[in-house]
């Protein structure tokens, strides 16, 4: 045999070795990031001592599940969050559904406009929705609270659970819109044309045709949805903590870090380890609906075109209230931040109020202590979590899909679960662990960059994995007959292929993780300050809402500003 051929075979040889090494050490440590926080948050809520550190307490007993049980308090919180979660759905079922069919099978004016705006507040950070509806609509002096009770004489309490249900609704929709709108996109018009020949009014046809064949695809988004409800802060804390109405996931950040005493570790795991068992289970049905989906493709090939349900006389009315909703629901809120943010103080929106303007909120911006500092760490998290997270979603979602070792399918799904995880029992489990572990990361951005980590990772790895699943086949087989190898079939193929999905999936997570609360809080020290901390120290401690607005405001700039790069860079790639 020549050297050359000699050379080429030791490398083939190799090759499916190293590739096996590395996938094994990826398995390593995604199980390491995603199992440890699984079984230190069960560990901590079996410690008999809620007070201490769970490894300083020797033993195990369901102390804390009793006490839990047994709480004046478990009642109303449970009936809050039943409340919260369930009327934060029904608002964002039928906002979503709503945009999506007008958008997707109807003649609707604008609707090429309305559609990209519909998905904006996915760039507005959770913290800083939260907090500038908390100023267009607090009974004091919100704009939107003053307007409705000139029109009708009515008053409203943004800090409530009418409040938090009608902001969680609304910041819900853009997830819940892209999950529903595709199911809308795909129906074969026929069906619904056949039943307007024989006489079926509009509504009769969604009720009858529509509606059941988009319900898995509802139903899915409607679980998933009701997940991310159960485990989000920020807005609880935000609308809910100023009149002390308590969630689960505002309780469990309470009791980790109660405004004074001491924080009850048990409590707050063991409100966690409950969380999780619903949220494991809602998971289940979720990947059960999805699965339901293939069942419902009623998208034929051949001849296969798509028409739009005419609206009629209606077309203008519809226009005008979906204009409204985009008006009131987004432009408003962001217009409230950035009026408070040029105000000397916070007061309604007035003619007479733009003489009096400012910058001045800005350059306070500049005293805030180590404020170099904390933009160096808030850019290291960000970027370094954005670009980890969805390199290590790649290779999940590609193990996957391959099945590369025995596992890889199991290893995907256990990922997941740390979905139902509340932000706020992560951050803690990874706080324990670090503590405890000898890897010194404590007190550092790294510490804060490892819990993001594991907290995006699951939905950067269904994004992957969606995008993987509507490749061709052929195309990866065809690479492989030409002898190239697992890597390069990678690199050269689906690389490439999925190179949009990819670029969403890095902005998902750097808009989120720039505005992620609970993690941050309680991760933070001295010298892993970031902005998102910054924020809620600075609208909470005080008074000075126009300096927090102007900071919010920069949070949004930045996500912005991202949005539009990431875009830009990825059109010019397509082009």
């Amino acid at each position: 045999m020549a050297p050359e051929n000699r050379t080429a075979a030791t490398r083939r040889k190799i090759a499916p070795a190293a590739g096996t090494l590395l996938t094994v050490a990826m398995a390593v440590l995604v199980g390491y990031l995603v199992l440890v926080p699984l079984a230190i948050l069960i560990y901590s809520s079996l410690k008999p001592s809620p007070t201490e550190l769970p490894f300083d307490v020797p033993g195990f007993s369901l102390d804390n599940f009793q006490a839990v049980f047994q709480s004046s308090r478990l009642g109303s919180v449970t009936l809050n969050t039943l409340i919260y979660v369930v009327g934060s759905l029904v608002v964002a079922l039928v906002l979503s559904l709503s945009l999506a069919y007008l958008f997707e099978r109807t003649d609707l004016p604008g609707r090429r406009f309305l559609s990209p705006m519909a998905l904006a507040p996915m760039a507005v950070p959770v913290t800083v929705m939260a907090i500038a509806w908390a100023l267009v609509a607090n009974p004091a002096n919100g704009p939107l609270a003053i307007l409705i009770h000139k029109i009708f004489g009515v008053h409203i309490d943004i800090y409530s659970i009418p409040g938090m249900i009608l902001v969680m609704g609304i910041f819900g929709v853009p997830s819940m819109y892209l999950m529903i709108a595709p199911a809308l996109a795909r129906l074969n018009p026929e069906l619904e044309e056949a039943a307007a020949t024989v006489g079926a009014s509009l509504w009769r046809r969604l009720r009858l045709i529509v509606l059941p064949l988009v319900t898995p695809a509802v139903s899915a988004a409607g679980i998933l949805f009701i997940v991310v409800a159960l485990e989000g802060f920020a807005i609880p804390a935000v609308l809910g903590l100023p009149d002390k109405i308590f969630v689960f996931s505002s309780l469990i950040q309470y009791s980790l870090q109660p405004p004074g005493g001491i924080p009850n570790y048990g409590q707050a795991s063991t409100y966690g380890v409950l969380i999780l068992v619903v949220s494991l289970v809602l998971l289940a049905v979720y990947r059960r609906r999805v699965r339901d989906t293939n069942r419902f493709r009623v998208v034929v090939g051949k001849g296969y075109r798509q028409t739009r349900v005419s609206l009629g006389k209606w077309r203008i009315p519809v226009f005008v209230v979906v204009c409204a909703y985009m008006f009131i629901g987004i432009v408003l809120p962001i217009l409230a931040l950035l009026w408070t943010s040029f105000s000397p103080y916070t007061r309604p929106i007035t003619w007479s109020g733009f003489e009096s303007m400012t910058f001045a909120n800005y350059s306070h911006l500049l005293d805030i202590p180590d404020i170099g500092k904390i933009l160096l760490n808030t850019a290291e998290v960000v970027l370094v979590t954005a670009t980890v997270t969805t390199a290590m979603s790649v290779w999940i979602a590609v193990a996957a899909a391959r099945r590369q070792f025995r596992g890889s399918t199991l290893l995907f799904e256990t990922q997941f679960a740390v979905f139902g995880i509340p932000s706020v029992v992560l951050g803690a489990a990874v706080l324990f662990l670090y503590l405890f572990v000898p890897i010194p990361i404590y007190g550092t951005v790294w510490i804060i960059v490892v819990a993001l980590v594991t907290r995006f990772l699951p939905r950067s790895s269904r994004m992957v994995q969606t995008a993987l699943l509507q490749l061709d086949d052929g195309l990866i087989e065809a690479a492989r007959v030409t002898g190239a190898s697992p890597a390069t079939v990678t690199r050269t193929v689906l690389l490439p292929l999925l190179r949009p999905t990819l670029w969403k999936s890095w902005l998902w997570v750097f808009a989120h993780a720039l505005g992620e609360l609970p993690i941050a809080l309680l991760l933070t020290s001295s010298d892993n300050r970031t902005l998102v901390v910054v924020l809620w120290d600075t609208f909470t401690s005080s008074v000075d809402n126009p300096t927090a607005s102007a900071l919010a405001v920069v949070l949004v700039v930045i996500s912005t500003a991202a949005v539009w790069l990431v875009n830009r860079r990825s059109d010019m790639q397509e082009a």
